[in-house]
């Protein structure tokens, strides 16, 4: 949810010829093509790989969005109040649009900070590592789109051009390390697969169209480029396993008119199209690539490379979100963790344990607006106490993301005065004279050579338990596998408006419904929603708590705040970071008069979109019904009840 501040080419058929014998895979199957280093690619003909055609190909289809981007630059400059010259610029945005989603597969895997710049949001950019003063302004596609949908008045005319130029140069750059890229198989069929995602997370729930609400014809658009570059294995598929480019390509086709219906961006079933075309779509790439005996590329990430659909129970893997200097977390970690979660000996005066605050019995919070201090002077700095279950699949912690990883979250609380006021090193010394305690830890780090009762070793099992608390086989989720029958009529509009009209799933993203962005999850999101210091629907005032700009000191961060996961979000009253509201009707409310600005606060740097969302009560009472589908904490905590579930929904 953010506001915004400012025909296919023929591959297949140059591409074919060059797969017509390359049946070769790591020289098992007989054929003139000749297998390359397999460490490289496998698949070539007279000594060229057929990655590298695909990236001649990538290169002409940049060749292409630059020359559109040209038109767009003429289209622009006739811009004069002319309704019908703006809608030939729209027009002409619309078709740059879908030139660029047919190669955004390969430029956002190989170029992806360049990818980031020309179609990232359009929101001022913050480096605060390099001092509060060093924003840079939005730029790209999408601040072209603000110009060109909210108006497009002659007075920004000009700044509307250079930006279109700015995108240009993007282009460029990005043409010019395509041109020269180490391209493989493997990692071809990599970029498919996350492409596959990112379509069916962001694609299709209008994440990078806001205004413009082109989201269907350009997802269509990043299939067909997917498909086109594929193709050019289709022979070597037919010779090693007959029936995988037909049902990868089957699937391809399916996708693709699912997405050219006429349905509208409202209307349009989401759900349908990830349970039986977007899903069906990614499990048939996999296939395809193990067909032809490609090993994904081997390393640690959030999204599991050898995952049928973003969307399987086992596809988001913790450790991808962890410190890469962390080992993988053993079940002796974990166990340890648990111990010491609810050890009360960690807290200075030994009178409280991090399950104090994160009961599991309230799935993991505390059920207060904010938390209570143990400082009386600091009580009305706090904020309110999140769930800690699946808090292993995020980036950044605490409202203002002021750390990046578990274990330094941890170190923060213990040394919180508001908190523990500890620190690990005093908890571990504490810990010592424990002879049970020597035992677990000599247990969870045997091997590593360091098995002692230390600050490094408690913050690694405490993260560790942490990172196990993860319940991600909700209603919805069943859903979003297959089993549409778990969700019920209003839940699926619920759902369809969640990643539709109400525009919950551009903050919100799925699978996780967090602010974790995929399919890559190299980031989490901040926002500026404008929460009022009270409950009410008009003359607002802001909430004090400025949030990440306490961090920062950017301008933008002011009253910034980390977008939250949903996942058993009915369970979690009350809401925001100062638990401002006590029930999702209220915070549905909120979102839908367009946050702070639609009750009066008015700031300049508020992300979420000032307008209403329009949404009528039977809708938003439909968005409700689909939160609380969200409710999993099996494995985690105490079984819900259903009287808890009522008492939740009041």
């Amino acid at each position: 949810m953010r506001r915004l501040l400012l025909t296919v080419r023929t591959f297949a058929a140059a591409c074919l010829p060059l797969a017509v014998a390359a049946g070769c895979v790591a020289g098992c199957v007989a054929g003139d093509a000749a297998p390359v280093n397999a460490a490289d690619a496998y698949y070539s003909r007279d000594g060229v790989p057929i990655a590298s055609s695909a990236r001649d190909h990538w290169v002409m289809e940049l060749d292409t969005l630059f020359s559109l981007l040209l038109s767009l630059d003429t289209a622009a400059q006739r811009v004069n109040g002319s309704q019908k010259n703006i809608e030939a610029a729209q027009q002409q945005f619309r078709a740059v649009r879908l030139a660029f989603k047919r190669v955004e597969f390969a430029i956002a895997y190989y170029e992806p900070s360049t990818t980031s710049a020309l179609n990232g949001a359009a929101l001022p950019r913050v480096e605060h590592q390099e001092g509060p003063e060093v924003v840079f302004p939005p730029e790209g596609l999408q601040v072209i789109e603000e110009w060109l949908f909210t108006g497009a008045d002659t007075a920004r005319r000009t700044a509307l051009v250079n930006e279109i130029r700015s995108a240009q140069a993007l282009v460029r750059r990005a043409r010019t390390a395509t041109a020269v890229q180490t391209v493989t198989d493997n990692r071809v069929w990599d970029a498919a697969a996350l492409e596959v995602a990112r379509v069916s997370t962001l694609g299709i729930v209008g994440f990078d169209s806001p205004l413009a609400q082109h989201s269907l014809p350009e997802a269509a658009a990043a299939l067909q480029g997917i498909r086109t570059t594929l193709a050019g294995y289709a022979s070597a598929l037919s010779a090693n396993n007959r029936p995988a480019w037909r049902t990868l390509d089957s699937a391809f086709v399916n996708a693709i008119s699912a997405l050219r219906t006429d349905h509208t961006f409202t209307d349009f079933d989401r759900l349908q199209f990830i349970v039986a075309f977007a899903s069906p779509l990614s499990r048939a790439v996999q296939q395809a690539r193990s067909a032809l005996a490609l090993t994904p590329p081997d390393e640690r990430r959030a999204f599991s490379s050898i995952a049928g659909t973003i969307f399987d129970a086992a596809a988001i893997d913790a450790q991808g979100f962890a410190n890469p200097m962390t080992a993988n977390d053993t079940p002796e970690q974990v166990a340890l963790g648990r111990h010491l979660f609810f050890e009360r000996r960690l807290a200075g005066d030994q009178s409280q344990s991090c399950s104090s605050c994160h009961d599991p019995a309230q799935a993991f919070t505390d059920g207060r607006a904010r938390a209570v201090s143990r400082v009386a002077a600091h009580a009305g700095n706090t904020r309110n106490t999140p769930t800690i279950i699946n808090a292993g699949l995020q980036h950044g912690y605490f409202a203002d993301q002021r750390t990046s990883y578990l274990e330094d979250q941890v170190e923060a609380v213990l040394n919180s005065p508001n908190e523990m006021h500890s620190n690990s090193n005093e908890a571990a010394t504490r810990l010592r004279s424990d002879s049970a305690y020597l035992r677990m830890f000599t247990d969870a780090f045997k091997g590593t050579g360091d098995t002692i009762v230390n600050s490094l070793n408690m913050r690694r099992s405490i993260a560790a338990y942490v990172r196990s608390l993860n319940a991600i086989n909700s209603r919805a989720d069943q859903a979003l596998r297959g089993d549409q029958s778990a969700l019920s009529p209003q839940e699926k509009r619920g759902f369809n408006l969640f990643a539709g009209k109400a525009k919950c799933a551009t903050c919100h993203f799925l699978p996780l419904f967090s602010g974790a962005v995929p399919p890559t999850y190299r980031t989490s999101d901040v926002e500026v929603l404008g929460v009022p210091s009270r409950p009410v629907i008009r003359n607002g005032r802001i909430d004090p708590d400025s949030g990440r700009f306490r961090i920062t000191h950017a301008r933008p961060h002011l009253f910034a705040f980390k977008t939250p996961g949903l996942r058993n979000v009915a369970l979690t009253a009350p809401y925001m970071h100062n638990g401002v509201y006590r029930t999702l009707e209220e915070v549905v409310d909120f979102y839908n008069r367009g946050g702070g600005k639609g009750i009066g606060i008015v700031l300049e740097n508020q992300t979420l979109p000032f307008d209403s969302l329009q949404l009528s009560q039977s809708e938003r009472r439909d968005v409700v019904a689909f939160l609380h589908a969200l409710t999993d904490t099996v494995g985690t905590t105490p079984p819900v009840s259903p009287r808890a579930l009522s008492s939740a929904r009041r």
